[in-house]
């Protein structure tokens, strides 16, 4: 193996390059990982997480307004990366049983009502239907404020789960696409191509696996 990787690190040219971004990004992570999640201490010292009675459900379009507007890159800046959102149009999906989220699609979301720019979006978990997880985000018209999910990995801070960054996804960018996708997630059975081609795109792991241990009956 490492006489492999040598040969590859000699020939091949690097799968990435440094960016003029990669040092303020650096700083930014190194600040981060130094803080705790202020969105559940909030939930915790308001009684949130458990209470449903303090939680009201509306249509997605009612925080229409009030929620940030945000682009591909924001998205990725937020995230860090591309990976917690390999998902993020598949759970939307699953949330407004259509591949067709370009539609005036029903989306659902529960806010609270101490807390009126506070919400959370029960998500079913990709691998079991009985698990539901709650993201929820705090936010402005203008920023993400913080986030929280009760998922294996949803209280860091560091980057998000994907279950917090497809509700992302879906409320402050994908709601404002006006042209549909042309092959949505839903509609990949038919499809086969080079794995090199999708890699980027797709993970054999998600947030609410890492907790999960399998065995033969």
């Amino acid at each position: 193996m490492s006489i492999a990787c040598a040969l590859i690190n000699h020939y091949q040219p690097p799968m990435t390059r440094s960016k003029l971004e990669d040092e303020e990004i650096g700083v930014q992570v190194m600040q981060l990982r130094q803080q705790k999640n202020k969105i559940q201490l909030l939930l915790e010292e308001n009684n949130l997480i458990r209470r449903f009675s303090l939680w009201e459900i509306i249509n997605h379009t009612e925080i229409i307004d009030g929620f940030p507007i945000m682009t591909q890159e924001d998205l990725g800046d937020l995230t860090f990366g591309v990976f917690q959102l390999k998902r993020a149009r598949s759970y939307a999906e699953e949330r407004c049983s259509t591949t067709n989220l370009t539609s005036d699609v029903a989306y659902s979301v529960h806010r609270c009502k101490i807390i009126p720019n506070l919400i959370r979006i029960p998500t079913q978990s990709a691998h079991s239907n009985r698990v539901t997880y709650h993201p929820t985000i705090h936010f402005t018209d203008q920023a993400i404020l913080g986030w929280w999910c009760d998922c294996f990995t949803g209280a860091r801070f560091l980057g998000c789960c994907s279950h917090i960054a497809s509700a992302i996804w879906f409320l402050s960018y994908q709601r404002w696409q006006t042209q549909q996708r042309q092959m949505p997630s839903g509609e990949y059975k038919n499809l086969t191509t080079d794995s090199i081609q999708v890699s980027d795109f797709y993970d054999s792991s998600d947030d609410d696996d890492d907790s999960q241990r399998y065995s033969l009956a």
